[in-house]
């Protein structure tokens, strides 16, 4: 007879193992089966449990496993020589994945609560639940929607189309229902026949987007505005030199030099904008009188087009005391700023501190955070085509990329410093959801990192141009054009209504038909 100890530890490792192996769909490996695999799994443990606290234990330790190995390159920035937080890596590396775990395990607890694993109605519970889980913790204090189970379709470019209609929370429901299914119907006592017929529909569902997305694509080839021009520079700074004293001005020479002497085929474009990453630009750089003459002399060099700079800076406020932001600038050939742009999304531990006022301990207390911005703001000027600043993971933000409020965005540039995580998952994961806003939103991306990876994504999320990890690089490429259509998204209240609701309805019609 086994323990039972031992059998709640070979549980616990079970879960984990189906959160590890669910880890591998997404980038850099993006082998998508591996999440049929881990939720199926998932779904076969939570059909054993009795309670809802045997749930919470099933997804809290299946998530350990799926966060943990798909994030744990998060604290290779605190390893950085020079970093004072240093302390902070365990947190990262094992406390932010507890963190998110809870969302897993609370919604697979209330789903628990409300059907039968075993039935129909549990399997919709199940998940419902999980996809408001992905959906809660997205929106939850700061948020965080990295790797949601959607994104398991980033690589593969039919199926991701379908983020443009049901965006990425409505990819991410369908996707657990598909992957999910197997192990609903290796518990479930539905007759074979049965059994045949919802494998069947779901493969038909699946090759359904497939051809959809398909189509799409064939019917949308890629179109570009010839009126406007891009350089994209990748200067590849390594993060150990970036903010170096000694290397600041060398950084920024090789940034100016990478920007000069860009070709384009005639006919020239009307105007030309360079791209330079995250705080390619700070004060130690702009308080410099011969800098300024540098950016001077490369914005008047192209005289055949209007030359404008989208910057990433770290820009000081006027305040009585030091106060800074992480912005970005869109700056004309004169050196006359037109608008700027100040981070909203602030990262935790790296850009500001929760609590820190209640935190007594020396480093925290001198930790000196950037000011929040405004939230998604529309940079809109006379003869150039409109556009939505996001700086790092901004972007990584379902419907919350551009101002809803404001003129609709004709393309997203997004400005980011990758550096610190070296050549780790995180880089490829968070250009795999750079290119998911694309496709969601229908409209161009245009992203320049310090070390990697760059690129230009078209309204379809196909990739035109890019430049690799570590490469020293200057992409240059004219925009493509926003899709055709315009999407149509549900807001944002409506969809948790709605969620809510369809849970709500299912589950009461199917409550008394429970198929065991």
């Amino acid at each position: 007879m086994t323990h039972p100890i031992f059998k709640k530890l070979s549980f616990c490792i079970a879960s984990i193992v189906a959160g590890w192996i669910s880890a591998f769909a997404m980038n850099p490996t993006s082998f998508w089966p591996c999440i049929f695999v881990g939720l199926s799994a998932l779904y076969w443990l939570y059909s054993k449990t009795s309670s809802a606290g045997q749930a919470f234990g099933a997804g809290f330790f299946f998530a350990i496993g799926y966060f943990t190995t798909g994030l744990w390159w998060i604290g290779n920035a605190l390893l950085v020589e020079g970093n004072d937080f240093a302390w902070v890596w365990p947190i990262s590396v094992i406390g932010l994945p507890a963190l998110l775990a809870f969302f897993t395990a609370t919604y697979l607890a209330l789903a628990r609560m409300s059907a039968n694993p075993k039935s129909f109605s549990g399997f919709c519970a199940f998940a419902l639940f999980l996809t408001f889980s992905e959906w809660a913790r997205g929106h939850a204090f700061t948020g965080f929607p990295w790797n949601l189970y959607g994104y398991v379709w980033a690589d593969y470019l039919p199926i991701a189309q379908a983020a443009f209609y049901i965006g990425a929370y409505g990819l991410t429901f369908v996707t657990i229902m598909l992957a999910a299914l197997a192990g609903f119907l290796f518990v479930s006592s539905n007759p074979l026949p049965n059994k045949i017929i919802a494998a069947g529909v779901a493969l038909l569902v699946l090759a359904g987007m497939y051809a959809g997305g398909q189509m799409r694509l064939n019917a949308h080839e890629t179109e570009y505005d010839i009126r406007n021009g891009l350089i994209v520079v990748q200067p590849n700074i390594p993060q150990d030199m970036k903010w170096d004293p000694i290397e600041t001005q060398n950084n920024f020479l090789k940034i100016v030099s990478l920007s000069k002497g860009s070709i384009f085929a005639d006919p020239q474009p009307e105007n030309i904008f360079i791209v330079w990453p995250e705080t390619a630009i700070s004060p130690s750089v702009y308080m410099v009188n011969e800098n300024m003459q540098r950016m001077n002399e490369l914005l008047s060099s192209y005289t055949k087009s209007h030359l404008f700079l989208i910057t990433g800076v770290l820009r000081r406020l006027a305040s009585d005391e030091p106060k800074f932001a992480n912005s970005v600038m869109l700056l004309g050939n004169d050196m006359r700023m037109l608008d700027v742009y100040d981070k909203y999304h602030l990262v935790p531990f790296g850009e500001f501190i929760p609590f820190q006022q209640w935190i007594p301990l020396k480093p925290v207390a001198a930790f000196k955070g950037f000011e929040r911005g405004k939230g998604a703001s529309t940079i809109s000027h006379a003869g150039i085509p409109a556009f939505s600043p996001l700086i790092c993971y901004e972007v990584i933000f379902p419907g919350n990329v551009v101002a809803t409020e404001e003129k609709r965005p004709r393309w997203i540039v997004n400005v980011t410093n990758d550096g610190w995580y070296g050549d780790s998952a995180g880089p490829y994961q968070h250009f795999a959801q750079t290119r998911m806003r694309a496709i969601e939103e229908g409209i161009p991306v245009v992203r320049s990192a310090n070390t990697g990876i760059s690129g230009v994504f078209d309204a379809y999320g196909r990739t035109v141009e890019s430049a690799g990890i570590f490469e020293e690089a200057a992409i240059v490429t004219t925009l493509p054009l926003p899709a055709r259509e315009t999407p149509t998204k549900v807001p944002l209240y409506w969809q948790v209504f709605l969620l809510f609701f369809s849970v709500f309805c299912i589950l009461n019609l199917l409550k008394s038909k429970t198929y065991q």
